[in-house]
């Protein structure tokens, strides 16, 4: 498992109401677990600026695209305050958003990358995509995702779904060494999608025991029907202060046309998601081209 708690966290930011929700979410996380905090903003040329943000929303140019460096990054500087002096970097690079924050969100550099997101369906995201999505995809760190006008502070209940699986496990350690850190209680979903083999689930129920042994800390939660639907549902419930999932990719094509869990999860869910790398060894690139569009969290 990667280092936990995080001593390194990098947030991707500009002005934007998304970008502020995800830095306030980074500074209270760094804050929390005595980590260093950088603060990236990517300036991408006008043209570019006008269609893809750091949230991935198309729209106008706005004033803050195209703000002076210095400008920027003083506004940003304001908007961390607070945060200690010696522990806070700020990093201005040049390019595409996506390129540019993967160049940056690597284990050697960071051990949790901060984005924010409006979340965004339909034509309109087909079009232009989603700088998160795209993170994530490709992530070797886990990436936290904030929706706008929320924050990650503590003390509500952490979701973690979980199918049994090894990357569906790795990511429910992280769940829990993150629920601790937060002082919050973890709930473990199982959903059954119809056709378990008889004895299924009661070998589900001891692999878990093993992962997480007995404690007062976590809680199974059994739900059936479709994963991806259960997921949101108990997302949006209004108990939970944050969703842990594996970025786990699954190579199909479908996932393209209908959308992958994560997409499914990070475009309805109210509250914020951390996507945990599955550890499967990159593919080649032809493989990547071809098949890299989808990414299964379930």
């Amino acid at each position: 498992m990667k280092r936990f708690p995080p001593r390194r966290v990098l947030v991707a930011a500009d002005l934007t109401a998304p970008s502020l929700s995800a830095l306030a979410a980074a500074k209270s996380l760094a804050l929390r677990w005595g980590a260093s905090l950088e603060i990236v903003h990517v300036q991408h040329p006008p043209v570019l600026a006008g269609w893809v943000g750091l949230s991935g929303m198309p729209g106008t140019v706005s004033t803050a695209a195209v703000e002076p460096r210095r400008k920027m990054e003083e506004r940003l500087r304001r908007a961390a305050s607070g945060f200690p002096e010696d522990r806070l970097k700020l990093r201005t690079v040049h390019g595409w958003p996506t390129t540019a924050i993967m160049e940056l969100a690597r284990p050697e550099r960071a051990d949790l990358m901060v984005m924010g997101t409006h979340g965004h369906a339909g034509f309109d995201r087909l079009l232009t995509g989603s700088v998160s999505e795209a993170v994530i995809r490709r992530a070797q760190i886990p990436v936290l995702v904030v929706p706008e006008r929320r924050s990650v502070l503590g003390g509500a209940r952490v979701l973690a779904p979980w199918n049994g699986r090894p990357y569906a496990t790795r990511a429910l350690r992280w769940a829990r060494e993150v629920a601790r850190g937060l002082g919050s209680v973890l709930d473990v979903l199982q959903v059954d999608e119809g056709g378990r083999a008889p004895g299924e689930g009661a070998a589900l129920g001891r692999r878990l025991l093993a992962s997480l042994g007995t404690g007062p800390d976590w809680t199974l939660v059994k739900r059936s029907g479709d994963a991806r639907a259960r997921i949101v549902a108990e997302a949006n419930s209004g108990r939970y202060e944050l969703v842990v999932l594996s970025a786990h990719r699954r190579a199909f094509a479908s996932d393209f046309v209908l959308g992958s869990t994560a997409e499914r999860v990070l475009r309805h869910a109210t509250v914020p998601v951390l996507a945990v790398p599955s550890g499967r060894v990159r593919a080649r690139l032809v493989r990547r081209v071809a098949s890299g569009v989808g990414s299964q969290l379930y």
